[in-house]
């Protein structure tokens, strides 16, 4: 594709920090449908650019958004380390190494986070907050030199925007290009906007002017037509379905039309530029759009068709097939199935198929615990090559699942939860300690159902509970023991204000929902610290008083601080602050030079030695030195 033949530039705007080190979808998936209609396309993947933008460029190179982090924090102990390590992140042929299975993708995560904003009312209406929260991601366009990558033949720029942290970033990146190109149109889609209410819609078109048009739900339709009508010089979005725009007479909010049969979508086109940048590059390929299940209150993943059926789900066999097609295509070999859970009979299905063929292919799924996944399928997606299953497990606590609706009650989690650590399956399970009603006795109670199972997690994710505006919960929240009419006191990870329902759940107090969300995440630290013990293989043993060990220094970042040597290992996340005695005399190792318990017993009495010795091993500081006594970094 030249740059003449160019009608579209798909854009994929900063932050989506869990991404990466990966390639995002949606501008693949667009860009392919596009291209069948005679409508040439260019992706850029701006997220990945800012990741190397926080890797590569000095503090002082970089504008921060409110005060920053505190020195022993874990965000300034991410970019202390990251400053002396950058050759852990891209490898000697310049590939990227932080991707979602990097031992360290979440120390540049920990960097990012200081950058996120979730977008309110601020930004919605470019209130002076939202303009100084912008200032780093305008320091970022003006390093990524936009002006000399426009396409000179660009029709229409387009901007995905899946998530909420994004939208403040896709604002001032649309300001740049209209800057650098006023006469082409800017369309923004995705998810974010698609959740927005109609009247948030009208304040962001009124207040960002260089937005042109917003496309809500499916986007293939939308957007061909949209691309059309600015390559043809007809520019007229208010006449097409699923379209929200200014005109004279106001904002125009069209009804959507009914999305693409999923089936007849052709395979996702990612660019081989920005996979070669993948150190071991991950393809997501479409299994569904919308849930089998469809039921969960408290999810809003489901009001994203509107104008389509509320699952749409792919064949077997074309699926399969497209697999293996780009497998070839790009020599790619691991994918990601992107639906919001994928169907039992759906996965026995491929799964038989990908073993009768011998693909050699590795996958990872969004699953929801149902009964049908027995130990049987289960056993066959390992056999077919499932890496992991994400799966939205929440809670253990029956009387809360049915509230909300989940398929699942206490006995099919567990005995899920089971199957898949007897068969070898790894899970990233994904939990909400807090959903409506949960008492801080329940909460506990499922809590210690979960660390029966810790060995079979290969991640947790702790997501405090926030109702969103577009889900059931939001709609009728008394329904859920919410009450609307006091405002919540707590606070959580939300990352998009605009959806959120303010709202207190009485059913437990604010401290004790303080302690469970800390409990939850010491559970989540744990797990990863089991999964990365793969560098300090011998932690959790007792130490032979002449064994020789050594603090694993590569993966350290130290900060002296007032309460003591603050010991941070960003290969497991482990953290511990040894007292200042202590620090003493362990200062000499701190080079990676061997040691043994002896010395530390010896020197600090037996006692506290021993539960100095604990602490680090605890926290993974220690790890056994080779018998051939070469010390090997990671």
């Amino acid at each position: 594709m030249t740059p003449e033949d160019t009608d579209v530039w798909l854009l994929f705007p900063p932050l989506v920090e869990s991404n990466f080190g990966s390639f995002f979808p949606s501008t693949a998936v667009l860009a392919a449908y596009l291209e069948q209609q005679g409508i040439g396309t260019v992706q850029t993947d701006l997220n990945e650019e800012f990741a190397l933008w926080l890797l590569h460029s000095r503090e002082s190179d970089r504008s921060t958004v409110g005060p920053r982090p505190a020195p022993e924090s874990s965000a300034a102990a991410a970019g202390r380390w990251l400053a002396r390590s950058r050759d852990r992140m891209v490898g000697p042929d310049g590939r990227h190494r932080f991707g979602p299975d990097s031992p360290y993708g979440h120390v540049l995560q920990l960097m990012a986070q200081q950058y996120l904003v979730d977008p309110g009312e601020d930004v919605l209406e470019r209130r002076e907050p939202a303009l100084r929260a912008a200032v780093p991601y305008q320091d970022f366009y003006d390093q990524a030199e936009l002006a000399e990558r426009v396409p000179a033949g660009v029709a229409l720029f387009g901007v995905s925007v899946p998530m909420g942290p994004q939208l403040l970033p896709a604002l001032v990146l649309a300001e740049c290009i209209k800057r650098l190109r006023p006469d082409v149109p800017v369309v923004f889609g995705g998810p974010a906007l698609s959740l927005m209410h109609p009247s948030e819609l009208e304040r962001l078109l009124a207040a960002w002017p260089a937005v042109d048009a917003v496309v809500r739900f499916d986007g293939e339709f939308p957007l061909r037509e949209l691309a059309l009508q600015a390559r043809e010089g007809t520019w007229d979005p208010g006449s097409v379905r699923g379209v929200s725009c200014l005109t004279p007479e106001g904002v125009r909010h069209n009804e959507p039309g009914a999305g693409p049969a999923v089936n007849a979508l052709p395979a996702p086109m990612y660019p081989p530029e920005a996979l070669a940048r993948l150190a071991d590059p991950v393809i997501g390929i479409t299994q569904a759009r919308g849930c089998y299940w469809g039921k969960c209150d408290y999810c809003d993943f489901i009001e994203l068709y509107d104008g389509s059926p509320p699952f749409r789900g792919r064949r077997p066999d074309r699926f399969v097939a497209e697999l293996r097609h780009l497998s070839r295509s790009h020599g790619v070999s691991r994918f990601s199935f992107i639906t919001e859970s994928i169907p039992p009979a759906f996965a026995r299905r491929v799964c038989t198929a990908l073993v009768e063929e011998e693909a050699g292919l590795r996958w990872t799924s969004f699953a929801m615990v149902d009964r049908r996944f027995d130990q049987e399928l289960l056993a066959l997606m390992v056999e077919s090559g499932c890496e992991f299953l994400v799966v939205g497990l929440e809670t253990t606590i029956t009387r809360v699942l049915k509230l909300v609706h989940k398929s699942a009650d206490r006995e099919e989690n567990l005995r899920f939860l089971r199957d898949a650590r007897d068969v070898g399956l790894p899970l990233v399970v994904n939990l909400i300690p807090d959903l409506p009603t949960t008492t801080y006795e329940e909460a506990m109670t499922a809590l210690s159902d979960l660390e029966e199972f810790a060995d079979g997690m290969r991640s947790v994710s702790v997501f405090p509970f926030e109702p969103t505006r577009s889900s059931n919960v939001g709609r009728a929240p008394e329904q859920f023991g919410l009450d609307v009419s006091i405002p919540s006191t707590t606070t959580g990870q939300a990352q998009y204000a605009l959806n959120h329902l303010v709202s207190n759940d009485p059913a437990m107090t604010q401290e004790q929902r303080a302690e469970v969300h800390a409990r939850y995440r010491a559970f989540a630290d744990h797990v990863h610290a089991l999964n990365s013990r793969g560098h300090t293989p011998d932690a959790g043993r007792a130490y032979a008083p002449d064994e020789a060990l050594r603090v694993p220094v590569e993966d350290l970042d130290l900060f002296e601080a007032e309460s003591g040597l603050v010991c941070t290992n960003m290969r497991t996340r482990g953290r511990a602050v040894v007292p200042a005695r202590a620090a003493r005399l362990l200062r000499p190792f701190l080079d990676g030079t061997p040691f043994t318990p002896r010395t530390l017993t010896e020197a600090l009495t037996e006692e506290v030695g021993n539960r100095l010795l604990a602490n680090l091993d605890r926290a993974a500081m220690l790890t056994a030195v080779p018998a051939s006594g070469q010390v090997t970094c990671g």
